[in-house]
């Protein structure tokens, strides 16, 4: 099952401030919900262990993330794929940086591709749980971000 999601927040934050941190794996981590576990490969290599439950589908997926694309200082790609749970994904999401005043704007994009059990749940149902995964993610960025 394929779907896109997209959206923009506004973050407090100079536009640099913003870059550098989206474009770091160890702050992107602290901004993932239901995190259990991770690893930091490198600079744009890293690993998450995330608790997934959508209907009846309940466990852990491993992900494998990379970081690509990296236009300084308002552009990149997040490259995600998984397992776990009785499923497979695949996450592509890029993000552009445009500074307005003393703030960030910043307009996202990500294109998610799911097989298994989760994606036998029914688009409705998990479009919306994504929508809500991915909203938590953007205001965790946002309030770690602004109270930086």
């Amino acid at each position: 099952m394929k779907f896109h999601l997209d959206g923009n927040v506004t973050i407090k934050c100079p536009l640099e401030k913003v870059y550098s941190n989206l474009i770091n794996p160890a702050f992107m981590v602290t901004c993932i919900p239901d995190l259990q576990s991770h690893e930091i490969i490198d600079d744009e290599n890293f690993k998450a262990k995330i608790r997934v439950g959508i209907a009846l589908v309940r466990g852990t997926v491993d992900m494998k993330l990379r970081l690509e694309d990296k236009r300084s200082p308002n552009h990149a790609k997040l490259v995600g794929d998984g397992s776990g749970a009785g499923s497979k994904m695949h996450i592509e999401s890029v993000f552009d940086l445009t500074a307005v005043k003393d703030s960030t704007n910043m307009t996202w994009s990500a294109e998610s591709d799911l097989s298994g059990l989760i994606a036998g749940i029914g688009g409705a149902v998990l479009k919306g749980q994504s929508e809500k995964q991915v909203s938590q993610i953007f205001s965790n960025i946002k309030s770690k971000l602004e109270s930086s």
